[in-house]
């Protein structure tokens, strides 16, 4: 035997073992808690393996991994664009460049995406959920009455993304009221929600038809297709900035949705026509819930009884210190304008929207029941609400 074919022969025998090293399972994760979820997506060959045969499941992943790895279990085609200045020598930055094609994920301010750096967990749930399509406000589920976290208030930039990613059981539902939105995420972590992610689909279109003996519904996709689904007491369903009933959704409403593998809708969003109740519902989280819907409603019909009597007390006595006796006070407060010039009613939506919070302009709209000015002026608030939200997070979602 030549020298040169031992040579060659031996180079394919170390070649032919490798590939039966990183084909086999990681040599580290026997008995570990994401075992099913790890090897399920180094199968797949979605998430890399080191050169020792080691996962390292509680390393902490890479912005660059996990984004390499989401856009092969989506099968993105790769893009080679460059999206970013510091990918050109980075090996996967094709995957990480389909993404950002497809809204899906972002870099920082300073045209970097920093493919090195670790990925928090909060981060990698707002990806993980845009990656389902949920990439616009209107997609979004409002949850301001439910707090299953104490580290993640209605404040937080990624509130509803965390409460949804909860309800959709991305997040393991262990009785822990803290989900550490700022500690980083393992490789056994990511392997968990990316294998979560891989079950789930979103889609949107408008309802056809629902079926509620057998609890089914069809939507008509915007590609086409009709699809039917099965809906339960669990499925998350909002309109616009509300909780609703399937039975609110209009026909003219648009439908985001996510499904699981057995065709079961999970998460219904419907955005369409505003209407009062929708006016009244964002009115009311303009003032933090000092006034529920049905009071802002009563409220723009003149009906001040409403007022918790805690904030009716304190609504008179802030016009007395202002120099109002007694007497024009209780004018006002049964609304009697006939004997009250308009003063007295600007002075009242001006000491109404301190007391509660409002802006100014809507708690005249409101005192008016001009709900096409409140719709306009809750408009404004709202965009504004999202750019603050916005600067507050760490843009890297």
């Amino acid at each position: 035997m030549s020298r040169k074919f031992l040579l060659l022969f031996i180079l394919l025998i170390l070649f032919s073992y490798s590939i039966i090293i990183q084909a086999a399972d990681p040599v580290d994760i026997s008995n570990h808690w994401a075992q099913d979820y790890i090897l399920n997506l180094v199968t797949k060959d979605v998430i890399n393996v080191y050169p020792d045969g080691t996962f390292k499941p509680e390393e902490n992943i890479t912005r660059g991994d996990f984004a390499t790895a989401l856009a092969k279990l989506m099968n993105l085609v790769p893009v080679s664009d460059l999206k970013f200045n510091d990918l050109s020598n980075y090996p996967n930055q094709k995957y990480i460049n389909a993404l950002v094609e497809n809204g899906i994920i972002n870099g920082y301010p300073d045209g970097t995406f920093r493919p090195q750096q670790p990925l928090k967990k909060v981060e990698s749930v707002v990806i993980i959920l845009k990656a389902l399509g949920m990439k616009q406000e209107e997609e979004i589920i409002s949850l301001d009455n439910y707090l299953p976290f104490n580290d993640v208030n209605n404040q937080h930039w990624a509130s509803d993304y965390v409460k949804i990613a909860q309800k959709l059981n991305l997040i393991d539902n262990t009785g822990d009221t803290y989900f550490y939105p700022d500690r980083l995420t393992s490789r056994a972590t990511a392997a968990k929600f990316l294998t979560e992610f891989e079950d789930l689909n979103g889609n949107t279109g408008y309802i056809a038809d629902v079926y509620p003996t057998t609890h089914k519904l069809s939507i008509n996709l915007l590609s086409g297709d009709r699809q039917v689904l099965n809906f339960n007491d669990e499925t998350m369903i909002g309109r616009n900035n509300r909780i609703i009933g399937l039975d609110e959704i209009l026909k003219t409403d648009k439908v985001f949705f996510i499904a699981n593998e057995n065709q079961e809708v999970e998460y219904i969003k419907a955005y369409g026509m505003v209407t009062e109740e929708d006016l009244a519902t964002e009115v009311s989280k303009m003032t933090s819930g000092i006034l529920e819907p049905d009071d802002v409603k009563q409220l723009s019909q003149g009906n001040l009884n409403v007022l918790q009597p805690k904030l009716l007390s304190a609504v008179k006595n802030q016009m007395v210190e202002e120099g109002l006796s007694t007497e024009e006070v209780e004018a006002i407060m049964q609304t009697d304008w006939n004997k009250l010039e308009n003063l007295s009613k600007d002075r009242l939506a001006e000491t109404v929207a301190m007391q509660t919070g409002l802006p100014l302009d809507i708690t005249r709209s409101l005192f008016e029941g001009d709900w096409e000015k409140i719709k306009t002026y809750a408009q404004i608030e709202v965009v504004q609400r999202m750019v603050q939200r916005v600067l507050n997070s760490d843009l890297v979602s």
